[in-house]
C-alpha cells in the first residue's frame, strides 16, 4: 500500500490527475464544471495503467494481484468472460479527493440500451467494481466514507444480470427485474425469473425511450406500486436528460443529502481495505472528506461481455 500511495502522490504532484465527477452523458465533460476542490480527481494512465510515468513496477505488481482476483470472481460468480484479458477491457485508476470533495449517489453501470446506440459500441460493460484504499491512519471522523445502498434482506436470486440482460429494478424490494431488448418484436420487455424461467411483466413490448427513462410506465397497474427502479433521473445524474453543468451539480448535492433510503452501509476508507460489489445493482456515493488530508484509493472495474456488439 505504501508504494501505491507514494506513486499516487508523485503523480498528483506532477499534474497527472484530472477532475472527474459524475458524468451526465447527455452533455460534454467540458460543460459540467468539475473542480479540483469539490470533485473526485482521477489518474487513468491508459488501459491497465500502461503509462510509464511514476512507479510503473508497483502498479504492475498490484495489477497482477488483481488479475488473480478477477479470475477467481469469474469462477465463483459464474461470469466466465471476466477471465478474458485485453487492452482497454478492464479499468484501473487512482482516485484522489481533496478536503471538501465528495461524489453523489450513482451506479457504475447501466443497461446498454438506456445509453442509446453508443451503449453497444464497446462490446463489454462494467461487471464488478473494486476499490483498495491507501489512506494510512484514516478514521471515521475524517469523512470520505463509501456509502452503499444494498437491499435490506437476502435475495436468493442472482443480481446485476441474467443471461447477460442487465437488471434495471426491483419488485417487492428483493426480486430483480431485468430488461430484455432482444425480443422477436425488435423491441424490449421487462421480466423476472420464476423457477428458472422468464416471466414477462410488461403490458406489451416497447421501445426504450431517451433519457430520462421511467420503466414503471410500461408496467401494468398490479406491479406499479411494487416496482422500484435502481437508477432514475432523481437518483443518478448520469441517468438524466441533457441539462447544464450547474443543474447536474445541484442534483449531485441533493443526492448527498437524500434521506429516501434509510438502510445503508458505510465503509471507512482505511488503508488496505478491499471493497468489491456488482457494478449494475448497487447504488453508492462518497461522503464529503472532512480531514485536512487527501483521500486516496486505487479503483477500477472488471468487464464482461455485453449481449451484443455493434461495430462502428
Amino acid at each position: 500500500m505504501t508504494a501505491l500511495r507514494n506513486d499516487a502522490r508523485f503523480l498528483f504532484k506532477n499534474g497527472e490527475f484530472r477532475p472527474d465527477g459524475l458524468t451526465n452523458t447527455a452533455i460534454s465533460k467540458e460543460q459540467q464544471g468539475f473542480t479540483v476542490k469539490y470533485d473526485r480527481q482521477t489518474f487513468r494512465g491508459g488501459a491497465d495503467w500502461e503509462s510509464d510515468v511514476g512507479d510503473f513496477s508497483a502498479r504492475t505488481e498490484f495489477k497482477n494481484g488483481m488479475t488473480k482476483l478477477r479470475e477467481q470472481l469469474a469462477l465463483e460468480l459464474d461470469r466466465p468472460s471476466l477471465q478474458t484479458d485485453g487492452r482497454r477491457r478492464h479499468e484501473m485508476t487512482y482516485n484522489w479527493y481533496e478536503s471538501g470533495a465528495k461524489l453523489g449517489r450513482h451506479l457504475d453501470e447501466h443497461h446498454e440500451e438506456t445509453k442509446g446506440v453508443k451503449g453497444w459500441l464497446l462490446g463489454t460493460r462494467r461487471s464488478v467494481t473494486w476499490l483498495v484504499y491507501l489512506n494510512s491512519g484514516w478514521e471515521e471522523k475524517d469523512g470520505g466514507a463509501l456509502r452503499c445502498f444494498p437491499r435490506e434482506g437476502a435475495s436468493t436470486q442472482q443480481v446485476g444480470s441474467h443471461e447477460r440482460n442487465l437488471q434495471i429494478g426491483w419488485l417487492d424490494d428483493l426480486e430483480p427485474i431485468y430488461l430484455d431488448c432482444f425480443r422477436k418484436s425488435g423491441m424490449s420487455a421487462l421480466y423476472r425469473v420464476v423457477n428458472e424461467k422468464r416471466e414477462v411483466l410488461t403490458k406489451s413490448d416497447f421501445d426504450v425511450p431517451s433519457q430520462p427513462i421511467e420503466f414503471v410506465n410500461f408496467l401494468p397497474d398490479q406491479y406499479k406500486d411494487r416496482f422500484v427502479q435502481i437508477s432514475s433521473a432523481r437518483l443518478d445524474p448520469r441517468f438524466t436528460a441533457a441539462n447544464n453543468g450547474k443543474e447536474c451539480q445541484a442534483t449531485q448535492a441533493s443526492l448527498l443529502a437524500d434521506k429516501t433510503d434509510t438502510y445503508f452501509i458505510d465503509v471507512v476508507p482505511k488503508a488496505g481495505t478491499l471493497v468489491i460489489f456488482d457494478s449494475v445493482s448497487l447504488p453508492h456515493l462518497v461522503q464529503e472528506v472532512t480531514s485536512t488530508r487527501q483521500r486516496i484509493a486505487a479503483t477500477g472495474w472488471f468487464h464482461e461481455d455485453s449481449e451484443f456488439f455493434l461495430e462502428s
